[in-house]
């Protein structure tokens, strides 16, 4: 990875080419914070119904270790899943909105890399706005979410005897292990860092027999 000016950056883009890309790269812009959104919706529903699946089991009294157990991991896994997702999005949406402010400036003028009254705003004056970020406030909440779940996760093995059955220690062992390499994997296998290396181009190409 090698750093660049935009002097050179915008030698990619000559004449014509500069117009067309900032027109795409505001294109995928908007696509990028649309599908950041849904993405938090599709988190937020699976969230949402492991909550509800765990505070049902809470009204059983004789609700198993076990089934606590589990339902915990997911809903950590899915909180830290969404957590990392969230940043991932971000990140790509900044990486466009960086492309637009480089593009922009000969064909429309530096309008996306300007912020007009942006000081002004009073953050106590509750009738008036002021420049929160939504996708900064969104990922707050998911890392809330995660420490709400690995609270749960906790108190549902402080809370239980696991030593009374072989069904407790092995079920806090294996969901323990499991969630521990799938948050793992997660925040390794889940980086987009394989992009940044050259591509192997394979072609191939069936043959056919002309007609004789």
């Amino acid at each position: 990875m090698s750093k660049t000016t935009r002097k050179k950056y915008l030698e990619h883009f000559p004449g014509e080419r500069q117009k067309e890309a900032l027109k795409q790269a505001l294109d995928i812009r908007k696509f990028e914070i649309d599908l950041y959104w849904k993405r938090a919706s599709y988190f937020w529903t699976f969230i949402g119904a492991t909550f509800a699946g765990y505070f049902l089991l809470q009204k059983d009294a004789n609700v198993s270790f076990e089934s606590a157990y589990v339902v915990t991991c997911l809903g950590f896994t899915f909180s830290v899943a969404w957590y990392f997702v969230n940043r991932g999005s971000k990140a790509w949406q900044r990486n466009w909105e960086t492309q637009v402010d480089l593009l922009e400036d000969e064909i429309m003028g530096p309008l996306y890399k300007s912020g007009l009254n942006r000081y002004t705003f009073n953050f106590w004056d509750i009738t008036a706005g002021f420049p929160f970020s939504p996708s900064g406030i969104n990922q707050i909440m998911s890392l809330f979410v995660v420490v709400v779940w690995l609270f749960l996760m906790v108190r549902t093995l402080l809370g239980t005897d696991l030593c009374s059955t072989q069904s407790h220690i092995w079920t806090a062992l294996f969901m323990s292990a499991l969630t521990l390499a799938g948050v793992v994997l997660l925040a390794t296998k889940g980086r987009t860092h394989e992009s940044d290396k050259p591509i192997v181009i394979e072609h191939r190409m069936r043959e056919y027999q002309d007609d004789p």
